[in-house]
């Protein structure tokens, strides 16, 4: 499996708490290849820990979901990783 990155990013400020950062990777295996959406994020994202909250979590993937369906070519799959 090999990823590609796309070069452009943009960040969303919607609160104090959460950054919206994303971009796009490709995961290719043999001839199939998929777009990635991968999306950085500052809130919590294991059940049970301080801080996580499962509203928020959902509000986030729905607009993650509304950026790749944007373009022409609609994005495959999510990946939402904690920002570093």
């Amino acid at each position: 499996m090999s990823q590609g990155r796309e070069l452009q990013s943009e960040t969303h400020a919607d609160n104090d708490r959460r950054w919206l950062r994303h971009w796009q990777e490709w995961e290719v295996t043999g001839r199939e290849i998929r777009s990635v959406l991968c999306v950085a994020t500052g809130i919590e994202l294991r059940p049970g820990m301080p801080g996580f909250d499962e509203g928020e979590l959902q509000k986030l993937i729905a607009e993650a979901q509304a950026i790749m369906r944007q373009g022409e070519n609609p994005m495959d799959a999510l990946r939402i990783v904690p920002e570093a």
